[in-house]
């Protein structure tokens, strides 16, 4: 044990944990954009305008939305709406010369000018044109626009969705089945928006590829370094020294899973400014969400997922570079071997993490699964024959 000790203190130098936490910085820097954008509160773009809703759901009905709790949103929330574009509309003198004092004024108006338009004046067109833009232009109008389609979508549109989906996507039989269970079992009741689900996959696919970069860069040069200084020399001449590889790996695992553990809290912790957490017991597939997922899980369960995926690809990642370092009798050559290996695994992680667990767009599960696993298994194995041989090897 005293071994793989001084093995995880060399490993865990102070040049290499710089290195580390300068590309950690570079990381947050890069992926801040995507927290800063998630429109906790009320959304900054029509397109995020489920995430809003989605929080306000859960936090007053829970994970589903049953019909009860949707009839008593929709009689509560729409006076809110009500009276939120109500007091736009009167507030803007450009409603007032156009005869508009509140919402159904305007909706009058509207239906008129679509239907007499050619009898309307210049000066009656260009006002209308006016009132239109500020309308149009306004929080309040998209967010009552927001409400009518989160409405529609409830009642009518992910039933029809999900069918457009079998009958005119290049869905197969296995797919097409899943589709049918979400339809039909309930699933889609579930209180989730779409754009929490794709900052969360995105979020943990450049996460994976953190913690890729980092293990390799952390356990790499152990053991090369050791060659080029030719302590292995000095290993071979006892039978406890040839042990000594073995330990190496040990340390080299250990520090991989140490360090993607301190990777995963901070920037866990960092991710928890969203607020998603709020989501946690709630289903993935939802009425607000597309694509539709595999397995009915619930945005915990997701999450963890992801998280193990990451764990299993720094021990394998981890497991290739020691071998990649045994292998490797300078720095130099090393770097020539890792580079590729990292490329690589990040196409597999990018590949796996990339709208996780997604039906037709993410790809087949299984065969995302069977591929860490092989990362996994693969790299063990070829490590473990490593530290076999070395008890054989002759000095180099």
């Amino acid at each position: 044990m005293r071994i793989i000790v001084c093995e995880i203190k060399k490993i865990w130098s102070i040049k290499t944990l710089a290195i580390i936490a300068v590309l950690s910085a570079l990381y947050f820097t890069l992926i801040s954009g995507y927290l800063s954008s998630y429109p906790r509160g009320y959304p900054r773009g029509i397109w995020f305008w489920d995430v809003d809703f989605g929080h306000h759901l859960t936090e007053n009905y829970g994970a589903t939305l049953e019909q009860d709790d949707f009839d008593d949103f929709f009689e509560s929330y729409f006076d809110i709406i009500y009276h939120e574009i109500n007091s736009f509309i009167e507030s803007r003198p450009i409603f007032f010369e156009a005869g508009i004092f509140d919402i159904w004024g305007y909706w009058d108006t509207r239906d008129f000018v679509w239907t007499h338009y050619d009898t309307l004046s210049e000066r009656e067109i260009n006002l209308w044109y006016a009132v239109y833009s500020e309308m149009e232009s306004s929080l309040p109008n998209r967010r009552m626009q927001n409400f009518f389609d989160l409405i529609n979508m409830y009642e009518h549109r992910w039933v029809a969705d999900i069918n457009y989906f079998i009958e005119h996507t290049p869905v197969s039989d296995r797919e097409a089945q899943r589709l049918r269970e979400i339809r039909d079992s309930g699933e889609m009741l579930s209180i989730m928006p779409s754009y929490t689900m794709f900052l969360t996959s995105t979020y943990g696919r450049y996460l994976s590829v953190l913690v890729i970069l980092v293990t390799l860069i952390l356990n790499s040069p152990i053991i090369t370094t050791d060659r080029a200084n030719r302590v292995n020399w000095l290993q071979y001449s006892s039978k406890q020294g040839r042990h000594i590889l073995k330990k190496q790996f040990i340390a080299i695992l250990i520090s991989a899973i140490g360090m993607t553990t301190i990777i995963l809290a901070v920037f866990s912790w960092i991710f928890s400014s969203t607020e998603t957490y709020v989501f946690w017991n709630n289903g993935i597939n939802s009425f607000l969400n597309f694509p539709y997922y595999w397995l009915p899980i619930t945005y915990g369960q997701y999450v963890l997922l992801i998280v193990g995926i990451i764990y299993l690809l720094s021990i394998g990642t981890a497991a290739f570079a020691f071998v990649l370092s045994r292998l490797s009798h300078s720095m130099i050559r090393l770097i020539f071997k890792i580079i590729p290996f990292f490329i690589m695994t990040m196409l597999l992680s990018n590949w796996i993490l990339d709208q996780f667990l997604a039906i037709y767009l993410g790809g087949d599960v299984l065969m995302q699964m069977l591929s860490i696993l092989f990362l996994l298994i693969v790299g063990t194995t070829l490590a473990t024959l490593v530290t076999r041989r070395e008890k054989r090897v002759e000095l180099e």
